[in-house]
């Protein structure tokens, strides 16, 4: 028995050692993969507060992207937020590996390298496996996706422009959500959603096309036929978690959820997700995906709605796609962009982790790019996007001579990017302190930059904002002050009154004012333009850091003397001058519309209002009043059917606006801004040509413009004060065309969308002639195209009737680019019959028509102008 117990015991312990051992490295292990915070300091930095757009406040390996994406794009009015996670990159990695907690799809066909999966394999949704460390690593990395299209994963949709059910309608335009249910359009529904959420619309249209698809038929889910779920709807496939049986658990989420009509399910379901992600903070694609948001780590990498690890990425370009085909990417949108501590260098694709060298990575908005044998050689394959590279020697006749996974070709260098091997430094910028300013906008009315104590020279300021300090005791020693180029005929002076010295001279645009290197403080100020006839410069002060004084203009004072006040901060900005009510002219118009007329429009005036309704080419405004034109609208008269009439303004401070229709207001009712240009267009445009011309402040009415043709001016800061518009008739246009034929030579002349070539003979086209019937002789180049030939490559644009592609040299043509003189004011689309292939799809205006790189040749093409 003794023995027993003896044994009984050394079992007991060595298992309690075991257990203790166990535990030990359970807790290390948990400690390594998890978190060692218990709290998370987490701050985003207001866009509004900070310079550049929100830019300044970022880590210096993303500004060096956020800029670049602003200048290669001009979106001046984008704005950027930064998100400081307080959360460790490893730590992001580690719990963002879990297995399944991030999928990606593989295919027989077409597979991901092996790099991209995880070592397990295991499967969620039906041919969607284990998203591997380095591909998480790829897709969480902010920083590669800072360009125009995909930076929309980090749109911020709880502060998206508001769109209107037209705009939601062309949206959705030739998929599902274009049609109604009893009576009630899904356009109109999404509209609701929208209000009722607080939430974009076009999310919402991404989310639904993101989980259902975007095609003709009515998907299951929103069908309503389910045998075991009739009635029941589900547009978001909320609760439809991943693997067999999602469709029916999502079914029975949208039953218990009480979602019994189209109507109810599509706005119950968007405040359900807006009030569960987008109003806790996660306010984007990103964060909708990867749950970076919270104070402590029960908040975090739990709450995720998607699985795909690409699936942000995807869904940005179906927001862009929206958003550009609305015309509201120029609007003032604003991204949400989360920071780690402790990020890489870099992260890029997969598989490069071995390269040597100068590094550089495959940078471009295109998925992949082309390699060549030689500078502007031939195709010997692609490289993805992100791509990391070894360069040999850069800038060889504008490419790069590059290495990858043993293979050396050449690369454009406009899309290879040296490697950022700097780590960032995670420090919260401090907010709301220092205005420090950036570099100088040549476009601002007017710019402006200040000596501080102890910092010296600023960055440059613009239009109102601030440079300075506003919470510190920090004087402002010397001032300079520059105007937009299109308002030097102003002249502008100014002079400071400066401690121990009192008022110094006046100076001119861009010259100092102070007393430099003299530690001298800055009490009061006078700013005045010599020619005060357009403009009122505008300007106040913070004096001792805290109290900004009132508004003064023209020459008056702002701060003090005599009280050895400082100077802190300034703001300056340029308002145009009141109208002239005894001068010039108002063309006033008619209260109700002439119904015989091809064309009505009334002008909104700066201090008048709308003035009246004109028509057929009659001016409406005014002229020599100085008064800007701050709205129009414009109709149709009832003999003109079947059309509609488009048209937008370049707005100040705003730019180009939405287009508009049919009476619908175009600018801003009492909104105090100038129109600067418009466009007009037909929404049709078959049988009538719009023409109109614009009266510019200091110019007068400029030309005659046509079907959307910019009338006005940008960046020049000069107003509209008066249109005209009319229509007229249109000429009747045709297009012909001929081939040259193997075997056959010249066919017959066609026209209008008749064939011209062969089917069915396996017969080459080797030329092309195109040309235009019933245009205005007076335009030149009507109809310009160009061939891609066998042997040659793509040939140079020629136009009206000459040949492009060869005769007597047996080359097939195998694409072909069809433009119009955008003077024609109609659209060209055209087809191609192609060897193994047959009728491919339509294209238009300058799209490619057939297939390069694969040798096939073109047997027939069909041409129409619309």
């Amino acid at each position: 028995m003794k023995k027993i117990s003896k044994n009984i015991c050394a079992i007991i312990v060595i298992f309690l050692l075991i257990i203790a051992y166990i535990s030990i490295n359970y807790n290390s292990i948990a400690e390594t993969t998890t978190t060692k915070a218990t709290t998370y300091n987490q701050v985003t930095i207001d866009a509004d507060k900070y310079n550049n757009n929100g830019i300044d406040a970022f880590p210096d390996s993303y500004k060096v992207l956020l800029n670049k994406l602003v200048e290669n794009t001009g979106h001046t009015n984008w704005k950027f937020k930064a998100l400081y996670t307080d959360i460790d990159w490893n730590e992001l990695v580690a719990n963002e590996t879990d297995c399944l907690h991030n999928t990606i799809y593989k295919s027989s066909t077409s597979p991901y390298p092996s790099s991209w999966y995880d070592s397990c394999n295991k499967q969620g949704d039906a041919g969607f496996y284990c998203a591997s460390k380095e591909i998480n690593s790829y897709y969480m990395d902010p920083r590669n996706f800072l360009t125009e299209i995909t930076i929309f994963q980090f749109l911020d949709l709880s502060n998206s422009s508001p769109v209107s059910v037209a705009q939601i309608q062309e949206a959705v335009k030739g998929t599902y959500l274009a049609g109604s249910v009893n009576g009630d359009s899904y356009a109109q529904m999404i509209y609701d959603a929208a209000a009722a959420s607080g939430e974009s619309a076009f999310s919402i249209i991404v989310r639904i096309f993101q989980e259902l698809g975007n095609g003709t038929s009515l998907p299951y889910m929103i069908s309503g036929k389910d045998p075991t779920y009739p009635g029941v709807y589900n547009f978001f496939n909320y609760g439809a978690t991943d693997g067999d049986g999602n469709i029916a658990r999502g079914l029975e989420y949208a039953k218990n959820a009480g979602w019994t009509t189209p109507r109810k399910a599509l706005i119950e379901g968007a405040k359900l997700i807006a009030g569960t992600y987008t109003k806790v903070g996660q306010v984007n694609k990103y964060l909708y995906k990867f749950d970076v948001v919270g104070s402590t780590i029960n908040d975090l990498y739990r709450h995720q709605y998607m699985t795909n690890v690409e699936d942000p990425n995807s869904q940005a370009n179906t927001l862009y796609k929206t958003y550009d085909t609305n015309d509201l990417l120029d609007k003032s949108l604003t991204f949400v962009i989360p920071v780690y501590k402790n990020m890489p260098a870099y992260v890029k694709l997969p598989g490069a982790a071995n390269q040597t060298g100068d590094l550089y990575y495959v940078s471009s908005n295109y998925t992949s790019v082309t390699l060549r044998d030689a500078p502007n050689g031939n195709s010997i394959g692609s490289l993805r996007k992100d791509t990391v590279v070894t360069m040999l020697q850069a800038n060889v006749n504008g490419f790069g001579k590059i290495s990858v996974d043993g293979k050396v070709g050449y690369m454009s260098m406009q899309y290879l990017t040296k490697v950022n091997t700097i780590k960032d430094v995670y420090e919260i910028p401090t907010q709301g302190t220092k205005y420090l300013g950036t570099t100088k906008d040549p476009y601002a009315m007017v710019t402006y930059s200040t000596q501080l104590q102890t910092i010296g020279w600023t960055g440059w300021a613009k239009d109102g904002a601030t440079i300075g300090t506003t919470d510190e005791d920090r004087r402002m020693e010397a001032i300079k002050i520059t105007l937009y180029e299109a308002l030097e005929s102003e002249k502008l002076q100014y002079r400071v009154h400066v401690q121990d010295i009192g008022w110094m001279s006046w100076v001119s645009d861009g010259k100092v004012a102070g007393a430099v290197g003299q530690s001298k403080q800055i009490e009061a100020i006078q700013i005045k333009l010599r020619d005060l006839g357009n403009y009122d410069i505008k300007y106040r002060v913070c004096i001792e850091g805290t109290t900004w004084t009132d508004w003064v203009e023209n020459g008056a004072t702002a701060g003090t003397t005599g009280k050895s006040q400082k100077i802190t901060a300034i703001q300056i900005k340029i308002e145009e001058a009141e109208p002239w009510d005894n001068r010039g002219t108002q063309y006033k118009g008619t209260e109700v519309q002439d119904a015989t007329s091809l064309v009505n429009y009334n002008a909104c005036l700066q201090n008048v209002g709308w003035t009246g309704w004109r028509t057929a080419g009659q001016e409406a405004g005014s002229s020599g009043q100085r008064r800007k034109l701050e709205a129009f609208k414009i109709e149709l008269g009832d003999s003109i059917t079947n059309e509609s009439i488009l048209y937008r303004v370049h707005l100040q401070d705003v730019g180009w606006t939405s287009w508009v229709s049919d009476g619908e207001i175009a600018g801003l009712v009492d909104g105090n801004k100038r129109i600067e240009a418009i466009q007009i267009k037909l929404k049709n445009g078959t049988e009538y040509d719009v023409q109109y011309r614009v009266h510019v402040q200091d110019i007068g009415w400029m030309d005659w413009q046509k079907n959307g043709a910019t009338a006005g001016t940008t960046g020049l800061l000069k107003r509209v004060e008066a249109i005209q518009v009319k229509l007229v008739k249109k000429p009747n246009i045709n297009v012909t065309y001929k081939t040259h034929v193997e075997d056959i030579g010249w066919m017959s002349l066609v026209k209008n969308g008749v064939t011209s070539g062969t089917t069915g003979q396996s017969k080459r086209v080797e030329a092309i002639q195109i040309k235009l019937e019933g245009v205005d002789s007076s335009i030149t180049n009507a109809i310009q195209y160009r061939t891609h030939v066998q042997d040659v490559g793509w040939t140079s644009w020629v136009a009206d009737g000459k040949t492009s592609g060869t005769t007597g040299q047996s080359k097939r043509v195998e694409a072909i680019q069809i433009k119009l003189n955008s003077a024609i004011g109609k659209t060209i689309t055209y087809r191609v019959h192609v060897q193994d292939v047959g009728w491919m799809p339509w294209v238009k205006n300058g799209e490619i028509a057939g297939t390069t790189g694969q040798s096939k040749r073109i047997e027939a093409i069909e041409i129409k102008i619309e």
